[in-house]
C-alpha cells in the first residue's frame, strides 16, 4: 500500500514539476542564500582563529629565539635534556 502511494505521489510530482518549481523557487533561493551567508561567516571565524594561532606561534618562536640569543652557552637548549651536553 505504501509503495503504491509513493508511486502515485511521484507521478503527480513529476506531472506538476513546473508548477512546483515556480512556487518553491523563491523559498529555495532564500534558503540557499542564508546557508551561503552562514558558511561565509563560519569560514571567516575559522580563518581568524587560525591566524590568531599562527600569530601566537610566531610570537612564541620569536621569544624563544630572543631568549636563546642572550645566553652565553653555544649548545642548543635541548642538548642537556637528551644527555649530549659536553
Amino acid at each position: 500500500m505504501y509503495l503504491c502511494g509513493g508511486a502515485v505521489a511521484g507521478a503527480l510530482a513529476a506531472k506538476n514539476l513546473d508548477k512546483i518549481k515556480e512556487k518553491a523557487g523563491p523559498l529555495l533561493a532564500a534558503a540557499g542564500g542564508a546557508v551561503g551567508d552562514a558558511y561565509t561567516a563560519a569560514a571567516r571565524r575559522v580563518g581568524e582563529k587560525l591566524e590568531a594561532m599562527q600569530d601566537a606561534m610566531a610570537e612564541s618562536r620569536q621569544a624563544s629565539t630572543d631568549g636563546a640569543a642572550g645566553s652565553s652557552d653555544s649548545a642548543p637548549h635541548f642538548s642537556a635534556a637528551n644527555g649530549t651536553a659536553s
